[in-house]
């Protein structure tokens, strides 16, 4: 399956590539980004690279991944949204994202996971998307809010919220 890019009104979301490893190095070095989506650990560069491959062949696998997101007008990486797996957690497939500090703030961070929920429910055909955030990430929960998703359930100190696939009634003229 085709790994493809999806737009927005001021953005412009690329799956990973090799290519993008020193932006992505950059992004999930950064102690903000990292504060609550990797646990505030410092990854070493095996790790991105190994993000990246795995992110390519779940493209490849599933039709989903992670996306690098662009600034429309810009080619540098402000940050990444996707669908990624987590095993060790109760609900493994889930909505993922993460911006440099200076884009927070402005609805980039719902507008990217507006459009990979959209491609999700459209392309993929999934029933429902969770995403899940450390408690104190009360931002997170605010971009969940804001994307229509409801609170779900707490596991430990991880709070998860869900989105149902909208029913759309066809609308033929009668």
């Amino acid at each position: 399956m085709p790994s493809p890019s999806i737009q927005t009104t001021r953005l412009h979301l690329v799956p990973f590539t090799p290519a993008m490893f020193d932006e992505l190095y950059h992004l999930f070095t950064h102690p903000s980004v990292r504060q609550y989506l990797l646990d505030d650990t410092i990854v070493q560069p095996e790790w991105v690279h190994d993000a990246i491959l795995t992110s390519q062949r779940s493209f490849e696998d599933h039709g989903y991944g992670l996306w690098a997101i662009h600034m429309r007008a810009q080619n540098s990486i402000i940050g990444f949204c996707g669908f990624w797996r987590f095993e060790h957690l109760a609900y493994p497939l889930q909505l993922n994202y993460g911006l440099l500090p200076e884009f927070w703030n402005i609805g980039l961070a719902t507008e990217a996971s507006k459009a990979v929920i959209e491609y999700g429910f459209e392309q993929l055909d999934f029933s429902e998307i969770v995403a899940a955030a450390d408690v104190p990430n009360k931002a997170s929960f605010r971009v969940m809010e804001r994307l229509g998703m409801r609170h779900w359930m707490d596991d430990g100190g991880i709070t998860y919220f869900k989105l149902n696939r909208p029913l759309f009634v066809a609308q033929d003229g009668q």
